[in-house]
């Protein structure tokens, strides 16, 4: 009797184990409590490794920022759509509000403030943060924590892949140009959204000058025509390192054409 009660045991628990090794094991972590009645929907982000959320709280004249469960310090206003992580989801950065200015917040640290502010962005290695600025009619990039020259308008901001560089565009007057390094570029009477290369080393871009459209190269001009396609998805494209592509319109018709970076 009590050995066939140890084989029934026996064969029991190995049914268990047979469970659990073809199930898995399963834990769970509490990463924060939300309160309904506070939390500002619209704000909710999740980190890039699914690990990590934040989210703004109202709470009747002030708001903050949760991450993980942990209070930020209180402001008259937070830019709930600003708040992001970065590429390695270790770091948080949102736009905050103190009476009529904003600042950046970023691990918790305050920056400068400003009139207004766009939404942060980290470069790729996650170690860097810029935004554009505005004061009084002016705008500017801050980049890691440091104001740039002031223009009449900025563009979108980009950093290089390797993360060593960033560019954009800006507005004088009239013309544009495009920055790419704290260095100005050449002005013209339009230009697009300049991109680099994958491996960091090349800028491009489409400009133009009076009715006429061309690329630019690491600032070098090149061959006009009567328009660069960048309507229905059209745009300059890399195919590697040293080679890139993109479509232009002349007399009426469309080609292609293909370049080689020297």
């Amino acid at each position: 009797m009590k050995r066939t009660f140890i084989i029934i045991l026996l064969t029991a628990f190995i049914c268990c184990l047979t469970v659990v090794i073809s199930l898995g094991l399963a834990s769970e972590k509490l990463i924060t409590s939300i309160n309904a009645n506070f939390w500002a929907k619209d704000s909710f982000k999740v980190s890039p490794d699914n690990r990590h959320v934040a989210y703004g709280i109202i709470e009747g004249n002030k708001q903050y920022v949760v991450v993980d469960g942990k209070e930020g310090e209180k402001y008259d206003g937070i830019g709930n759509e600003s708040i992001i992580f970065s590429p390695n989801s270790k770091r948080v950065a949102y736009i905050a509000r103190k009476g009529s200015k904003r600042l950046m917040v970023v691990d918790g640290k305050e920056g400068k403030q400003y009139d207004s502010m766009s939404a942060p962005i980290f470069s790729p290695d996650s170690r860097r943060v810029a935004y554009m600025a505005r004061v009084a009619d002016k705008k500017f990039v801050v980049l890691d924590g440091k104001d740039g020259k002031q223009y009449d308008d900025i563009g979108s901001l980009l950093f290089s892949p390797d993360s060593r560089r960033m560019i954009y565009g800006a507005q004088i007057g009239n013309k544009y140009l495009v920055v790419v390094d704290g260095i100005e570029g050449k002005l013209y009477d339009g230009i697009g959204t300049p991109i680099f290369s994958p491996d960091s080393k090349c800028v491009v871009y489409d400009a133009q000058v009076g009715h006429k459209y061309l690329v630019v190269v690491n600032g070098k001009d090149g061959e006009q025509y009567d328009g660069i396609v960048t309507i229905g998805g059209g745009k300059i494209v890399f195919d590697s390192d040293k080679f890139f592509h993109y479509l232009v319109r002349k007399d009426g018709d469309i080609y292609l054409v293909e370049k080689e970076l020297h």
